[in-house]
């Protein structure tokens, strides 16, 4: 066995960049830039109304008598440009969004004025630059707006179309085919027949690879027997850039998978880590021509299949997706109850956490075995207890890596 840190590391380094390609607005969020890209306009791209009302000189609006008339020369609405230049004594009436006229350098809430279509009256002095958004008062010319590795969300798309982007460089999504082995699973739905369990692995795996950001092209069940999963490896090697099985690779009769990946060319990185749950993980590469694949064969738990792709699977997908950011987030946390375990494999335990006073605290989400489902609807963390500890007083300061399933 290896410890999970070589297990991840290695993972990790195999990880390279599927490529890139041009895609319209509509279909960039949930994609990674793959450039940095710069505005070719500031933004706003002039002077403009941040209210409705009217366009001053604000030395206009001082008055002893604290009354102050002036003359109104035009009505300009948003998507107008008002040519002439404002001169002492002069107004315009602006809506929200319309250019501030040349002369002008404050504008009067509507609300504040009152008149005619000839004049106005204010009764207060109004400053230079009150309710005014200045030209690239949000973005500058050849400003950064996207850096190069960012998950675009649709606040992103949004920039992206305020200055004047139609079209966005992204990097590829990985393809992704999920393999589910086992003859004891049936269809969720159908009936139960003696000896038989329902297959969950397939809607777990199916969220948890599309919430990871690639894209499922295939998703099958396979019996156990080697040339089913020999022949089902081959085609997922001509749909996939990743392969995702679920069961059939510990060292039972019908666990072969690990002969089944021999068989198509795969090369091991590793099998077996030091960890609970999923000590029999096992990772391979492959080439078909100059196309790289990747098969993460998972076990069949359902724990254990949530945790290690949450730890191992989905890190490697933001990898191959151009993500900057892809390892879990950790924070540290204290327990808020005693840890017992046997030493020698670092245990991953289902933590529910709280803040409080700017401090984690960890609880554990009650049965922590790899079957178990139910406690991982209740999990926000996974704490990292150390391989060499068999036992943690309460209040120990532990690792946690935040899950995003």
């Amino acid at each position: 066995m290896i410890s999970y840190e070589e297990a991840r590391n290695l993972v990790m380094q195999k990880a390279t960049i599927l490529g890139r390609k041009t895609v319209s607005l509509d279909e960039a969020p949930g994609k990674v830039a793959a450039v940095d890209i710069r505005s070719k306009i500031p933004v706003p791209p002039f002077r403009n109304s941040a209210v409705d009302g009217y366009a001053v000189r604000s030395e206009d609006t001082k008055s002893e008598s604290g009354i102050v008339r002036l003359r109104l020369l035009a009505e300009q609405p948003a998507g107008k440009f008002f040519k002439r230049k404002l001169v002492k004594g002069q107004a315009v009436k602006v809506m929200t969004g319309a250019p501030v006229p040349a002369g002008a350098d404050a504008v009067v809430p509507r609300e504040e004025a009152q008149g005619n279509e000839e004049t106005i009256f204010l009764r207060r002095e109004i400053k230079a630059g009150e309710n005014i958004r200045e030209a690239g008062e949000d973005i500058k010319r050849d400003q950064v707006i996207i850096t190069k590795g960012t998950l675009l969300k649709t606040p992103h798309a949004a920039l992206l179309a305020a200055c004047g982007f139609d079209r966005v460089t992204v990097f590829r999504r990985p393809e992704v085919v999920v393999l589910i082995t086992g003859n004891e699973l049936c269809q969720p739905g159908g009936r139960l027949s003696p000896g038989k369990i329902y297959d969950s692995n397939s809607t777990a795996l199916k969220w948890l690879s599309e919430s990871s950001g690639a894209k499922l092209v295939s998703l099958t069940r396979v019996k156990d027997n080697l040339n089913a999963l020999v022949k089902a490896l081959k085609k997922a090697c001509q749909q996939a850039d990743i392969i995702v099985t679920s069961g059939g690779v510990s060292v039972g009769d019908y666990d072969l998978v690990k002969e089944a990946a021999r068989k198509v060319g795969a090369q091991q990185i590793f099998w077996k880590v030091a960890q609970k749950p999923a000590r029999p993980l096992a990772f391979y590469f492959m080439k078909k021509g100059n196309k790289p694949i990747w098969i993460f064969a998972l076990p069949g738990n359902p724990g254990a299949v949530m945790i290690s792709f949450e730890e191992y699977v989905r890190p490697f997908i933001k990898r191959v997706s151009g993500r900057s950011e892809c390892l879990p987030q950790e924070i540290e946390a204290r327990l808020i109850q005693p840890v017992k375990k046997k030493k020698g494999r670092l245990n991953f335990l289902r933590v529910s956490l709280e803040n409080k006073a700017g401090n984690w605290l960890a609880t554990p989400c009650g049965p922590q075995e790899s079957g178990i489902i139910s406690s991982l609807t209740l999990t926000q963390g996974l704490a990292l207890i150390p391989a060499e500890a068999d036992f943690l007083r309460e209040g120990t300061t532990v690792r946690v890596h935040i899950v995003e399933w």
